[in-house]
């Protein structure tokens, strides 16, 4: 299928915050990973405009770091970049991406500018997974659940949208207003924060943040089983949980 695709808007990495430039002088594991941010979207900008040149059915994502995999070892391996290759081994064809995401994206960047764009290219499918970024930083609860809903209620009916990170009092609020929303349109709401598997330790980055490989693999399973994706067997551990090879930026 050709879709006829609105062109892409382009992707331009955030200024690193000054909090994480000054925690990257004395943290070399948070160093070592915000250095991912600005190749790593320069990669998956690269893979949109390819995706617009392209044919076959399409992905967009909505979301934050880890829709890019900074904390992986290569930007195709963020959650993201391993569903599309799931459904490709599952359909027997190229699925192109679009990934709309920027690190340190927050709601108000998924309804102001990826919401919108995402309109215009006729996906086949759209993950969404974003918020925690508003968690984080102490987003008022109230702006918060009223934003989850305004981005919720936009989503098109392909979308499979996955839940804030965390069990914080805040968090369960949040997330049970996501969930009331998408239950309105019957729409999907995963949780790739719970799969069961090694422990934390195992899962994160050397930034003790972000998704390491294993962690990416593990948000996206259960996005893939909603979507008739087989996982056989348990994902691999490396020996060292924290360890993050050279990111390979030639990937297609």
């Amino acid at each position: 299928m050709m879709a006829r695709m609105s062109p892409v808007p382009r992707l331009v990495p955030r200024p690193t915050a000054r909090s994480l430039r000054l925690l990257g002088l004395v943290l070399p594991g948070i160093r070592e990973i915000t250095a991912q941010i600005e190749p790593y979207t320069a990669w998956w900008d690269d893979q949109n405009q390819r995706a617009a040149e392209g044919s076959g059915p399409l992905l967009v994502a909505i979301g934050d770091s880890t829709a890019i995999g900074v904390g992986a070892s290569a930007p195709s391996r963020s959650y993201v970049g391993l569903l599309r290759t799931a459904l490709a081994e599952r359909d027997g064809r190229t699925w192109r991406a679009v990934n709309l995401a920027l690190s340190g994206a927050r709601l108000d960047d998924a309804v102001e500018r990826q919401l919108p764009a995402v309109l215009g290219l006729e996906p086949d499918l759209v993950t969404c997974c974003i918020g925690t970024n508003d968690l984080v930083w102490g987003r008022e609860t109230t702006e918060l659940r009223t934003r989850l809903r305004e981005l919720v209620t936009g989503l098109p009916i392909v979308s499979v949208i996955g839940s804030l990170a965390g069990s914080s009092t805040r968090g369960q609020s949040a997330n049970r207003a996501l969930r009331n929303a998408a239950a309105k349109r019957d729409l999907p709401v995963v949780n790739p924060w719970a799969e069961s598997g090694p422990p934390p330790r195992h899962r994160l980055a050397a930034d003790r943040f972000h998704p390491n490989d294993l962690g990416y693999e593990l948000m996206a399973r259960p996005f893939g089983r909603h979507l008739g994706i087989e996982y056989p067997g348990a994902p691999r551990v490396t020996d060292d949980p924290q360890a993050v090879p050279e990111a390979d930026l030639s990937e297609r």
